[in-house]
């Protein structure tokens, strides 16, 4: 049996890989929906010019 420390650890572990896989898969979400919103403003207004 893993001591106190190392469950914990290991629980945290499983968290962030949890939370870091729901970020991508949203961002791959948003960028898909993205496309049908229209062209995004900065590729006919850049910044600066």
């Amino acid at each position: 049996m893993h001591d106190k420390v190392t469950m914990i650890n290991l629980v945290w572990v499983a968290m962030m890989t949890a939370m870091l896989a729901t970020s991508a898969t949203f961002y791959m979400n948003d960028r898909a929906e993205a496309n049908n919103y229209g062209p995004q403003l900065a590729r006919y207004y850049p910044v600066g010019r």
